[in-house]
């Protein structure tokens, strides 16, 4: 059995990413297995250690020349851990990550993977990446085009995968806080200010003025590094004239019974660069309404999958999430075409592809 050095940005589960990471590295078995190493102990690297993976504690600082003792340290570490462990290759998930797992590849003389999921250029730290990564995997090709054309034999897209057996058990009940006659907008996102809770409550004014049924459910940790914009979501919350009718739910341990209960998701974020949220609803039978920006239009299908809008255009989305409360033949009809859909994105098609880039990598 081959060994990855797993290699996490974060150390708590902060979005997608971190579920995917969790998710693909417990499942290598039988031909791999991971030892994985996060920045600090939370959430992730409890349950990653709840998984049975071997779990190391290893500060990422940041790269900065009054930092230098921290980075010698951290590199001292990483080489115990990979002299003591002997892995075949070393799996990066995130930039930081990829910076140091990059420099460890190079002084024991291991391939390096960088897992990047993120579209915005670095043009500080790209360079450097993409010369020490030996393969670079995105989640979309909207990622991809982060790199240049003449990279692109380095780089493979293979999307985030869901457990779709999971979402779609029938043993999941609806919350006891809905209401049989509620018609609810869901969202499933953490409080950040770029994913734009701000238009998703304007549009729930447009939608719950013209039909009493409609209730708005946010699903999601507040984002701890952006106090202000949730203060300023909550006051928006409170001057609202439906404000009795949306509910912050926060973080749960399980989305499934949300999903059940919910007519729509809506996603708002404006360069989002896969969207696993609207995998998710797809697969439970919740018709998506998102933009037609980042990744989002290599998962849903406008008109056939779910509802895409001009990105910011809370009209738009207002009027796609009104037609979809309204007419439930198109709802059905959108909604039977996305569980078709979400096949593609099945997990473990996307385990089978990385183990795959895993054997391909140089010995």
């Amino acid at each position: 059995m081959k060994l990855a050095l797993a290699i996490s940005n974060h150390g708590n589960m902060l979005g997608g990413g971190e579920y995917s990471f969790l998710e693909f590295i417990s499942r290598l078995k039988p031909n791999w297995r991971a030892v994985a190493t996060v920045p600090f102990n939370g959430e992730l690297a409890q349950r990653l250690r709840q998984q049975g993976i071997e779990t190391h504690t290893v500060a990422l600082p940041p790269i900065r020349p009054w930092r230098i003792a921290n980075i010698v340290s951290t590199l001292a570490t990483y080489l115990r851990l990979g002299r003591s462990h002997r892995p075949a290759l070393i799996y990066a998930n995130g930039s930081r990550a990829a910076l140091y797992g990059g420099f460890l590849g190079q002084l024991l003389k291991l391939p390096v993977i960088w897992h990047c999921r993120i579209a915005e250029r670095d043009p500080f730290a790209d360079p450097l990446l993409i010369r020490l990564s030996n393969k670079i995997v995105v989640n979309s090709k909207a990622t991809g085009n982060r790199f240049p054309p003449r990279i692109k034999d380095k780089v493979k897209v293979i999307y985030n995968g869901v457990d779709i057996e999971w979402l779609q058990h029938k043993s999941v009940k609806i919350p006891d806080l809905i209401h049989e006659d509620w018609k609810v907008i869901l969202v499933v996102a953490r409080a950040s200010k770029w994913k734009r809770h701000d238009l998703i409550l304007a549009l729930f004014e447009l939608a719950a003025s013209k039909d009493s049924a409609v209730h708005l459910v946010c699903i999601g940790e507040r984002d701890r590094s952006e106090p202000r914009w949730w203060s300023y979501l909550q006051e928006i919350t409170h001057r609202s004239e439906y404000s009795d009718r949306i509910h912050w739910i926060g973080p749960v341990e399980d989305v499934r019974p949300w999903y059940r209960s919910s007519f729509v998701l809506v996603l708002a974020s404006e360069n989002e660069p896969f969207g696993r949220v609207l995998v998710e609803a797809m697969a439970t039978g919740v018709v998506v309404v998102a933009p037609m920006t980042g990744g989002i239009p290599e998962i849903v299908r406008s008109g056939r999958d779910g509802l895409l809008t001009p990105a910011g255009d809370v009209k738009e989305m207002a009027n796609a999430v009104s037609r979809i409360l309204k007419d439930e033949s198109l709802r059905k009809r959108l909604a039977m075409s996305a569980r078709d859909r979400v096949k593609l994105f099945d997990l473990d098609n996307q385990v089978d592809k990385m183990i795959r880039t895993f054997e391909e990598a140089p010995q």
